[in-house]
């Protein structure tokens, strides 16, 4: 990628680091090896650039609607908190994760398809090293056997995201 607005971070070809995380309100794990045999989509992201989450979900469901084949969870880098306000920034968090459930179309099940993961002490990020993902979102897309597909950080995130998960699913 020659735009200096875009770039691959993290190269593909290679096992992605071990990680796990747990979603917001499901408290369901996100893990390398619990997605094993289904297509990860990782949206580093921060609160002002959620519209990139929206933007990979209108590009990447109407062509890989089932959960299974495709799952897409939005990790939130949230060093900034200090440990004695966790707590207080769940709520917050659960109400993200509420707002995003109700658009979901009915029969749907939110916990299938809305995986907000915070990252409280940036060892995802630090892993897959993104960097100002609070101004511009980074993607990582794992195959199902936990390989790095590719990454990618600049505009049009949606269609940035469809080709590489096209690859992994090959």
């Amino acid at each position: 990628m020659t735009d200096s607005s875009t770039y691959s971070f993290f190269p593909g070809g290679q096992p992605a680091p071990e990680f796990t995380l747990t979603a917001v309100k499901s408290g369901r794990r996100v893990s390398h090896s619990d997605c094993q045999g289904t297509v990860l989509g990782l949206l580093f992201h921060g609160r002002d650039n959620y519209q990139a989450a929206v933007d990979i979900n209108t590009a990447v469901r109407p062509v890989y609607p089932s959960a299974t084949e495709v799952t897409l969870a939005s990790v939130l880098d949230l060093t900034i908190v200090p440990r004695l306000l966790q707590r207080a920034v769940k709520p917050m968090l659960e109400q993200a994760y509420n707002q995003a459930a109700n658009q979901m179309p009915q029969g749907y099940d939110p916990a299938d398809y809305v995986f907000l993961l915070p990252d409280w002490d940036g060892t995802l990020h630090k892993a897959f090293r993104v960097k100002n993902a609070d101004k511009v979102a980074a993607l990582v897309v794992l195959d199902g056997a936990g390989m790095v597909v590719g990454s990618y950080q600049g505009p049009d995130p949606g269609e940035a995201a469809l080709k590489l998960i096209q690859q992994a699913i090959g």
